[in-house]
C-alpha cells in the first residue's frame, strides 16, 4: 500500500465516531430481498477516490484539489456530476477530464481499495443464506467490480447494476432489478436522502443506515451499525410471509 494512501486513511478513520442513535420500525411482510447501495453503506472508499483524483490534477498542471469530505458529499451521484460539483473552476468538464479523473481515481481504489463498515462481510454472508441480495449503485462498472472482488463478497450477491454499466439513473435500476427478478416487497438500503428517493419511485421500503454519509427524511427503517440491520432481518418469528 502506498504510504499517502496509509496516512490519509489512517487519519480519516479515527476521525469518524459510531453513531449510537438507533429507531426501529415495525414490517411484519418479510422482504424478497434485500438490495444495498454501495459507498457509505457497504464501504467508504471516499479516502482512496480522493487522492487518486489529486493526483489526477496535479499531473495534468490543475491547481484544484478535492478532499475526503468533498468525495463523500458527491455519494451516489453519477460521476460527471460529480466533477461539476467538485470542481465548478473547471466549467463543464471535458471528455479528456473526466477520463483523466476517472483513471486517477481507478489507480486509488485499485492500490487501496475502500474500508468495509465493521459487520459488513460477516453480516452480508449471513444475510445471503436466506435473502437474495444485490447491488444497486450510481458507480461507474470498474468501482463496482472492485468492490465485488473485496474479500470475496461477489458470492454473497445474486446480481448487480450501476450507472456506469447501464446509463440509467437509481430508480430506472431498481425497477428494472425487480422487474428481472420479480421481486415485490424489495427493501433498498442506503445512507442518503437520494437513496430514499430512488427507493420511493421504485415503489421500495428505504432502510437507512446512519454511519453513511448522509441523511434521509422519515425513512422505514434507521439503522445505527450494519450488525443491528442484521440482527433485524434474522430475528426468528419477525416476520410473516
Amino acid at each position: 500500500m502506498r504510504p499517502e494512501f496509509c496516512g490519509l486513511l489512517a487519519q480519516d478513520m479515527r476521525s469518524r465516531e459510531r453513531p449510537v442513535r438507533v429507531r426501529w420500525a415495525v414490517c411484519l411482510l418479510k422482504p424478497d430481498a434485500l438490495i444495498f447501495d454501495l459507498d457509505g453503506t457497504l464501504w467508504d472508499a471516499a479516502a482512496a477516490s480522493a487522492v487518486g483524483w489529486n493526483r489526477a490534477l496535479a499531473e495534468s498542471g490543475t491547481p484544484h484539489r478535492v478532499d475526503v469530505a468533498g468525495i463523500r458529499s458527491v455519494s451516489g451521484t453519477p460521476f460527471a456530476q460529480c466533477v461539476e460539483t467538485l470542481l465548478p473552476e473547471l466549467g463543464p468538464p471535458s471528455e479528456a477530464t473526466l477520463r483523466s479523473l476517472d483513471a486517477g481515481e481507478r489507480a486509488g481504489i485499485e492500490a487501496v481499495g475502500g474500508v468495509l463498515y465493521p459487520g459488513v462481510a460477516a453480516g452480508l454472508r449471513r444475510l445471503a443464506g436466506v435473502y437474495p441480495l444485490f447491488l444497486v449503485s450510481n458507480c461507474p462498472d470498474w468501482y463496482l467490480e472492485a468492490f465485488l472482488d473485496k474479500d470475496g463478497l461477489r458470492e454473497c450477491f445474486t446480481a448487480w447494476d450501476c450507472h456506469g454499466a447501464a446509463g440509467e439513473s437509481k430508480p430506472a435500476m431498481l425497477r428494472r432489478l425487480s422487474e428481472r427478478f420479480g421481486l415485490t416487497r424489495g427493501v433498498y438500503v442506503g445512507d442518503t436522502r437520494g437513496d430514499q428517493i430512488a427507493a420511493e419511485q421504485a415503489g421500495m421500503q428505504f432502510a437507512h443506515v446512519t454511519y453513511g454519509f448522509g441523511v434521509a427524511g422519515a425513512p422505514d427503517l434507521v439503522f445505527a451499525a450494519f450488525d443491528e440491520l442484521v440482527a433485524y432481518y434474522l430475528a426468528p418469528s419477525g416476520f410473516t410471509d
